[in-house]
């Protein structure tokens, strides 16, 4: 067993295969580590691999007060300089996609790509009205995103980078005196953030790891032993804590804004999470072609790594190809003119 101890005597468990450069894998809300030991076998002759147990999973501390989001965030950080792990490309599926998109806006110099297997992207709702902000002031403008010192555990959301748009656009107009005609729609939206939207609080909140096992599966003998054998062994409460601060808006304004190079896989009959609305890849993939790329993929559920035979060739594509718009062409999700 591989584990650090983090400065307030938590245990962080994790399981480490081959030598090369560094890729971290982060899982689901069931499981743990093991299931991804076939994505670790095929890497391990390029890639030194790290799978990492989050608070309540598998052999990581079992700490109700560490079950926050933010909390799994700060493990992953923990992880990374206890390793002395400067800079590694990084997989997260489901709870683990969430976990790394917001390490990877805190620490964007060290995640130079990641790939995000069934995030909960999910519709707000204003997105005609997040588009224009992004388009227009981003390429002008530094966002005043707040710095990781300000974002304490005890934070109620991620911080909305719309919310910093909005602010920057209101002291900009009133330090000239106005605003040109096609922002005044976009200023005069209110700073104070919305009211969080989450969706996921409805989805899995209040359901049992194993509820969840057997929607992803049709009858409990087709789960893999490596998926099965550590679900019973979740603490019930890291899944609803995990899922009670997500707000759908900041994760889609997090990745419309990062310049890392990601690759977005989606089972198409994921039991979980609900594949994107076609406006949501809209805003996330706006200017951003060939470095934010969505795969769609039939027949698949909550678990491509175990369930689609091509999946290990697309990550090990995703890994060394500079050109990840030419990863599995078939399934990527294009854009239509609107």
């Amino acid at each position: 067993m591989s584990a650090i101890t983090t400065d307030s005597g938590d245990i962080i468990h994790y399981q480490i295969l081959g030598r090369g450069r560094p890729v971290v894998l982060v899982h689901t809300w069931i499981g743990s580590w093991r299931y991804w030991t076939p994505v670790m076998t095929l890497l391990n002759t390029k890639f030194r691999v790290y799978a990492v147990d989050l608070f309540g999973y598998g052999d990581s501390a079992r700490n109700p007060v560490k079950y926050t989001l933010e909390h799994q965030i700060a493990l992953l950080e923990d992880f990374m300089n206890k390793l002395g792990i400067t800079r590694a490309a990084m997989i997260g599926h489901g709870l683990g996609a969430l976990i790394v998109t917001e390490f990877c806006r805190r620490h964007p110099d060290v995640v130079p790509r990641m790939m995000l297997i069934s995030p909960p992207l999910f519709d707000p709702g204003d997105l005609a009205n997040r588009v224009p902000a992004g388009r227009a002031v981003m390429a002008s403008r530094p966002l005043a995103v707040p710095s990781p010192a300000e974002i304490t555990p005890s934070a109620p959301t991620v911080p909305s980078a719309s919310s910093a748009m909005r602010a920057a656009l209101l002291a900009a107009a009133r330090a000239k005196g106005g605003l040109a005609p096609e922002l005044e729609q976009i200023a005069a939206a209110s700073v104070t953030p919305p009211p969080a939207q989450n969706p996921l609080r409805s989805l899995l909140g209040g359901q049992t790891p194993e509820s969840l096992l057997a929607r992803c599966f049709r009858r409990a003998e087709d789960a893999p032993s490596a998926i099965a054998v550590d679900t019973p062994r979740i603490d019930g409460r890291a899944l609803t804590l995990s899922v009670d601060t997500y707000d759908a808006g900041p994760v889609l304004d997090t990745l419309r804004l990062l310049s890392t190079l990601i690759l977005l896989a989606h089972g198409v009959d994921d039991p979980l999470i609900p594949v994107p609305n076609e406006d949501v890849l809209h805003y996330i993939t706006v200017d951003k072609d060939n470095t934010l790329v969505p795969l769609l993929l039939p027949n698949v559920r909550h678990f491509p790594m175990l369930e689609d035979e091509r999946f290990g060739r697309i990550i090990g594509e995703f890994l060394e190809n500079p050109d990840i718009g030419s990863i599995a062409p078939r399934d990527r999700w294009r854009r239509r003119n609107r």
